[in-house]
């Protein structure tokens, strides 16, 4: 009795492959697509990187129209100059492609005693930097007053400068990246291989689940098995005395037996039956309509499991 219980729970845990469970539909194998040689992810070349900018700048002083004392004062500004590009770590250079500090003091002219001067600091163009340049001048004054002045404000034209070096270092550095990132070979789109989601949902997805009237059906033979366990074992039992002192009256349970043994063979009887049914409705027919594509070639594909 109690294995013919087990076997039947046994069924509605883990029932077997296949039994009572609707088979799971095949994915309709679509034609592939013959992409052209352009849409296959030809390798494009590595983009050319932009390079960063050094922090150095060429230095120009012209001091010839600054009369007599001109190449006295051309070095000492010079000098002024390099301590400033210094404080801004910015060092002294000769190429070509630097950005370049202009520096030009003239004579005052006339009657009126004195320099003027002006500050450029360009790169790649003759239009200065934002904030490179300065127009001074120093009246009345003497050669070495002209030099500390041209320096404090080639401190200035410097500082922007250096401003300018990091803010072009900084682009330059996120137009690589972002080039980088166009280059990079993106994955396969799946919409360019026809089936492949489908194929990917169908490896990872269970079987379908048991039919109910399947698992009502198991669920009736198994009470049914219980109850005709039930029922033979008080049929069989033997009749007790109620009562030691008067032996003609016992108690039989061979009339409960009998009933239950009834109840729990039609209750299997009834489970059995639901089980088969269920088992056939789950077999039946699966089909599906799906899109076909191909070179030249656009239609639906009907597939089906019988």
């Amino acid at each position: 009795m109690y294995a013919s219980i087990l076997v039947a729970l046994s069924l509605v845990l883990s029932p077997a492959p296949g039994v009572c469970r609707s088979a799971p539909s095949q994915p309709a194998q679509a034609e592939r697509v013959l992409l052209p040689p352009a849409s296959r992810g030809v390798p494009k070349p590595p983009p050319a990187k932009r390079e960063r900018l050094a922090a150095s700048a060429s230095v120009a002083i012209d001091t010839a129209a600054a009369g007599e004392e001109g190449q006295l004062m051309n070095p000492r500004i010079q000098g002024r100059v390099v301590d400033a590009m210094k404080a801004f770590n910015i060092t002294e250079g000769k190429d070509a492609g630097l950005p370049k500090v202009a520096i030009k003091v003239s004579e005052l002219g006339g009657d009126a005693i004195g320099w003027s001067y002006t500050i450029d600091v360009r790169h790649g163009s003759d239009q200065a930097i934002s904030g490179g340049s300065l127009r001074g001048e120093c009246v009345d004054c003497i050669e070495k007053e002209l030099v500390e002045k041209v320096g404090t404000d080639a401190r200035l034209a410097l500082q922007q400068l250096r401003v300018y070096i990091d803010e072009y270092n900084a682009k330059v550095d996120a137009d690589n990246k972002q080039a980088e990132a166009a280059a990079t070979p993106t994955t396969t789109d799946p919409a360019a291989t026809p089936g492949a989601d489908a194929a990917a949902t169908g490896a990872g997805t269970d079987a379908s689940p048991m039919h109910p009237l399947c698992k009502a059906g198991i669920g009736l033979m198994a009470a049914g098995v219980v109850g005709i366990g039930v029922g033979v074992g008080l049929a069989v039992l033997p009749d007790r005395q109620l009562d030691p002192n008067i032996g003609y009256e016992f108690r039989s349970t061979t009339l409960p037996g009998y009933v239950t043994l009834g109840i729990g063979g039609a209750a299997a009887l009834a489970g059995v039956a639901l089980f088969v049914v269920g088992h056939r409705k789950s077999r039946a027919s699966q089909t599906a309509l799906v899109p076909s594509f191909g070179v030249g070639v656009v239609g639906l594909q009907w597939s089906g499991r019988f």
